[in-house]
């Protein structure tokens, strides 16, 4: 007689559910109530899957996708039903397991347990968000720089912070990226308080960049802390978070110069709300032929969106190529760059990029744009937060 699933050890199933999709665990738990008690009891992906692979999720083309990458470089990616009846318009990940999605029309957010298939729609406090609202999940959730909204309270709603205008800014292309429960930011002077050169332009050297962290607990922002670099307008700059061992959450940073051949990224030793500690992790060298070939650029403010792979000293990059050709133009594809040591390379392409309508939240216009992947940062730890 040919055993049955129902028969085989629980120790055995955890092991086989460890190799489950994340975002298929919902049709795992309607096969049967053993196996719904099992995956929700367990949080399977454990500390020993994590050195095969990572998950994570990214968006492209307005929808989200799982994401797993092999520590040998092999990279996919894989539309997931839910959240995809939203059109989504940026999506910030991570605190706790959970993602923060924002609707094309800004009308509402989407925070969502993938690992308990639960999630909740949160609308604003006004008639919609702005694009120039800058999203994170905590503990709560903040529309910086004044909203929170408290998602275990008992009214659930929006309540206002007090704050002052802040003596610098946040772009509003930057997602920061979250980190033992606070969320990191890169920051600058704000432009309009500094004094202008004789021709009216603004002296760069005079404008000083630097991470912020905003402390859940405290719900306000710490001390300027230091960076490794400095950059300009026009520069790539991104932030990731990534687990050093088994739990020791970390930052990296990556930095990419407009008018440079290299790019660079940084991973921090230590890190609090007001003290950091860095140290070069990989430095890439761009101006070869084989980046040529392949078309890489960093785009300046929508891409270079990353993660890294620190035991293995890899670090896979998501940008938009558009590849040339002298027959008809082939389609531009979302495509991963997988970086490692001694000048490796590899990309993997992950699909067509399309051609959409979004909302520039530069010039306040709907423009159709090709943008690149955005990917959360981090690899994905299920959690058993309940939100909804």
């Amino acid at each position: 007689m040919m055993p049955r699933m129902i028969d085989l050890p629980q120790k055995l199933v955890v092991e086989i559910f460890k190799r489950v999709p994340i975002t298929s665990l919902k049709a795992v738990r309607s096969t049967c109530k053993t196996w719904e008690a099992i995956t929700k009891s367990w949080v399977v992906l454990g500390a020993a899957a994590r050195h095969e692979f990572l998950l994570g999720f990214v968006k492209m083309n307005n929808k989200v996708y799982s994401l797993r990458y092999h520590h040998q470089g092999d990279v996919s990616v894989q539309q997931v039903d839910w959240p995809n009846q939203l059109e989504i318009s940026s999506m910030v990940y991570n605190c706790d397991g959970l993602l923060l999605c924002v609707a094309k029309d800004l009308s509402k957010l989407l925070v969502w347990n993938p690992y308990l298939c639960q999630s909740r729609w949160i609308g604003p406090r006004g008639e919609s968000f702005k694009a120039s609202d800058i999203c994170v999940v905590g503990p709560v959730i903040s529309v910086f720089r004044c909203e929170i909204y408290e998602m275990s309270s008992s009214d659930s709603s929006w309540r206002v912070l007090e704050e002052g205008k802040p003596e610098w800014e946040i772009d509003v292309h930057q997602r920061g990226a979250s980190v033992n429960g606070n969320t990191y930011f890169f920051a600058h002077d704000r432009f309009d308080d500094i004094e202008p050169d004789a021709d009216g332009s603004i002296p760069v050297d005079g404008v000083e960049d630097f991470l912020l962290c905003f402390d859940f607990t405290k719900e306000r922002f710490g001390p300027r802390l230091p960076l490794p670099f400095h950059s300009y307008n026009e520069d790539c700059v991104t932030l990731s978070s990534f687990l050093r061992g088994d739990d020791d959450e970390q930052l990296a940073a990556l930095f990419g110069g407009c008018e440079s051949d290299f790019f660079e990224i940084w991973v921090t030793l230590s890190v609090e709300p007001n003290h950091v500690s860095w140290t070069k992790f990989l430095v890439v060298e761009t101006g070869g032929p084989i980046f040529t070939r392949l078309n890489f650029k960093l785009s300046t403010y929508f891409g270079g969106s990353f993660f890294v792979d620190e035991e293995n000293k890899v670090a896979v990059v998501f940008e938009r190529v558009s590849y040339i050709s002298i027959s008809a133009p082939p389609p531009s594809q979302h495509t991963a760059f997988v970086f490692g040591q001694a000048g490796y390379i590899q990309s993997v392409n992950l699909g067509q990029a399309l051609k959409l309508q979004h909302f520039s939240p530069y010039s306040g216009k709907h423009c159709q744009a090709l943008l690149p992947p955005l990917v959360c940062s981090s690899s994905f730890r299920p959690t058993l937060v309940q939100v909804s």
